[in-house]
């Protein structure tokens, strides 16, 4: 059985890959040309050259293929190309489905976002929550037109899963809740911002990401989220167990100031910015989601938030991103996740 895996070269969808590899699948990416491969060839991927948005291209990708995890997306809270960020993730992902639909995929895992559910102000979300009718930002906007794709085609009979992970942090590539989480332990965050935010470690969400091909239902969505914390708390957390002393908290409209000018410069320097203003409007309705459907019928055991955070805080330091050693590794401990295990 080959398995074929969008976004491959990416955060989540690379942990998707390793994981396979190591339990022994036989996994295929679809990356395109510019994209760097070199590490997925040594660990024995095959590679399929395309784009999520050249339908030809997925279904060559997907000959001999049975099962699908389409993870190819644009997580970013600030891009230089909104309409792109749009069209990779919605027409992205109906090309996808579509190739998988023509290619009689006995098995799609769609890896949607919990930004999607749409929980009212102080409402905690679940699988069965009516969107409140707008969005947030253009990343929850377009991951949402996204997942109603994706129900699109699971009406039409294609097995499609869908799982909806939160803001997803731990060892790999730095993502909005990592570098935050690294920003704020090596000083470069001069404040701490309060709202309900709702999060999970990588490694649990790709464990329910290879529970999803074997259990799921088809046709049904998994909140896969671990953590309701305040997003300051979560970050004075992190300070404690790396051992520094925390920014203070500071409030929302002093946010929304730093962000809206932090914009206006990335404008023009077509470089990210370190607050972008979809984050402070994330934090100022708050978020709040419930994954124990995900435990209840899949199996998946979430990782504690404080063993998630060492975790990760070990691989920071074993890449050289911190300047001094956590507190919580001084004991001579090393728990970064085995998905990295040995990578500098």
């Amino acid at each position: 059985m080959t398995i074929l895996v969008t976004g491959g070269t990416g955060y989540l969808g690379g942990a998707v890959v390793r994981a396979l590899r190591r339990r022994g699948d036989r996994v295929r990416v679809l990356a395109r040309k510019t994209s760097r491969t070199d590490e997925l060839a040594r660990l024995g991927v095959e590679i399929a050259t395309g784009d999520i948005l050249d339908r030809t291209s997925v279904e060559q990708a997907l000959d001999g293929c049975d099962v699908l995890y389409h993870a190819a997306a644009v997580y970013e809270y600030w891009t230089p190309d909104r309409a792109l960020q749009k069209r990779i993730t919605v027409e992205g992902t109906r090309n996808v489905l579509a190739a998988a639909q023509a290619k009689g995929v006995r098995r799609v895992i769609y890896t949607s976002t919990s930004y999607t559910i749409g929980e009212a102000r102080g409402q905690t979300g679940t699988e069965e929550t009516h969107h409140r009718g707008y969005f947030i930002g253009v990343y929850d906007e377009a991951k949402y037109h996204a997942e109603q794709v994706a129900r699109e085609f699971a009406w039409q009979g294609l097995p499609v899963v869908i799982l909806n992970p939160s803001g997803i942090f731990g060892p790999g590539p730095l993502k909005p809740v990592g570098k935050m989480m690294l920003d704020t332990v090596t000083g470069r965050q001069p404040m701490l911002l309060r709202g309900s935010v709702s999060h999970v470690y990588i490694d649990d969400v790709v464990q329910g990401h290879l529970l999803a091909a074997e259990k799921a239902r088809p046709g049904e969505r998994y909140i896969v989220s671990a953590y309701n914390v305040d997003a300051a708390d979560f970050m004075r957390e992190t300070c404690r167990l790396a051992g520094v002393r925390p920014p203070p908290v500071g409030p929302l409209f002093i946010g929304r100031i730093v962000a809206n000018v932090q914009e206006l410069v990335a404008r023009r320097t077509r470089r990210p910015p370190d607050l972008p203003r979809e984050v402070v409007a994330l934090l100022a309705h708050g978020m709040r989601v419930d994954g124990s459907k995900a435990e209840r019928e899949l199996g998946l055991r979430y990782t504690s938030l404080e063993e998630a955070i060492v975790r990760t805080l070990a691989y920071y330091w074993e890449q050289g991103w911190l300047k001094q050693k956590p507190a919580c590794l001084q004991d001579g401990t090393e728990a970064g996740s085995e998905l990295y295990a040995g990578r500098r």
